[in-house]
């Protein structure tokens, strides 16, 4: 399903985004820098060393450095990232194009505006790749579940971005593929049994499986201690092992299993939110990133809101939002500990998720819109003639 838009509205988009992409890295690049770190900071006359580093495997970290190397060759200094940085917005605009008519405006410029995610999407980092790939999976997966035909090309550049966020981020391409494979077969699902059943049974379904898949791994002797408990330490390590980090969180009880369920009580929203009320009292600095966590927190839940909406009145939709919802909870669960131990950390991690929490529902809504709107005027026009 394509809308047309007209030239000048489309050309507006266009040109919005680039702009906000451009000055986002120009601001990462002379004002943020100087406040906190750019993250891995990859640069290209570093390629060589980082490879001779890892040798023969292959890591994500060369995967990224090769990226910017390249990229780099041609374009010096900060001009790669800003590359990279308008392939952003010109995918973002590739996948709202035909449906921007239907889009909340003001919820789509105030993600798109966000600070940290201009940043982290202008940087050279490996969420500024995911932020890519990311984009281009949701992009194709809504068109996808409302019938509009992809060319093998996006299908062959979709499975290409899936790969790279396997690399990269392989605790958030689960997400990527679930959301990938649901647009391509949930149709003939919904038209077997999934779309006949109420949205009350898939929730008691989708907790049922949690509990049978906890029930069976209770067999497995060293799961409930010491492998979540290792993993625990070595997200733990991983962060605090860096005493120049001024930002660090050090005084959370982090030792047992129970820890883990109790501090994502906290952890999960705050993971999303980055600093803490407290932390801004001592460093004021941090207060706009604390205002900026606390309306990305509003949004992703008024969004995934209207998609629970959405999945109890629309029923072709309903298993692919619900599987959505579950299997991403499910993974930001298990990821959470990444976002606790630094606010800073947590504020880029989580640009990885920006195609899912934001662009995908905002997508979806759009299509759905957008379909209501066509089969209104095609009813009207069988009415009337």
């Amino acid at each position: 399903m394509k809308i047309s838009l007209p030239n000048k509205d489309s050309r507006g988009l266009l040109i919005g985004l680039m702009a906000a992409h451009v000055l986002g890295t120009l601001f990462a690049y002379t004002v943020y820098i100087n406040f906190s770190s750019l993250g891995d900071g990859y640069q290209p006359e570093d390629f060589q060393r980082i490879r001779t580093l890892y040798g023969s495997d292959f890591a994500s970290t060369v995967l990224v450095w090769g990226v910017y190397y390249f990229v780099g060759a041609v374009l010096p200094g900060i001009l790669a990232p800003m590359f990279l940085g308008m392939l952003v917005a010109l995918l973002i605009w590739r996948a709202f194009r035909h449906i921007y008519a239907y889009v909340d405006r003001k919820i789509f410029w105030i993600c798109n505006l966000f600070p940290h995610f201009l940043v982290w999407s202008g940087s050279s980092s490996k969420e500024q790749i995911v932020i890519i790939c990311g984009t281009l999976v949701v992009s194709f997966a809504a068109s996808h579940s409302f019938g509009t035909r992809q060319s093998i090309f996006s299908f062959f550049f979709t499975i290409s971005a899936l790969g790279l966020i396997f690399i990269i981020r392989p605790n958030y391409f689960v997400i990527y593929l679930t959301i990938f494979l649901n647009s391509l077969h949930a149709n003939r699902l919904n038209a077997s049994v999934a779309g006949r059943l109420s949205v009350g049974v898939w929730i008691l379904s989708l907790t049922l499986s949690i509990f049978t898949l906890l029930f069976f791994l209770t067999f497995h002797n060293t799961f409930y201690s010491e492998d979540v408990v290792n993993f625990m330490l070595a997200v733990q390590d991983s962060f605090l092992s860096y005493e120049t980090a001024g930002s660090n969180r050090t005084n959370i009880q982090w030792n047992v299993l129970s820890d883990f369920f109790y501090n994502a009580l906290w952890g999960i929203p705050q993971g999303f939110i980055g600093p803490t009320f407290f932390e801004i009292l001592s460093k004021p600095i941090q207060a706009p990133a604390f205002l900026e966590g606390l309306i990305y927190l509003i949004i992703v839940f008024y969004l995934l809101y209207k998609l629970l909406q959405l999945s109890r009145s629309y029923r072709p939709l309903r298993l692919h939002i619900l599987l959505f919802i579950f299997v991403g909870f499910c993974i930001i669960f298990a990821s959470y500990p990444y976002l606790i131990f630094n606010p800073g950390s947590a504020l880029r991690y989580k640009q990885s998720l920006h195609p899912l929490l934001v662009f995908y529902p905002l997508l979806i809504l759009a299509y759905y819109r957008a379909k209501q709107h066509t089969d209104r005027k095609t009813k009207e026009f069988i009415d009337g003639y």
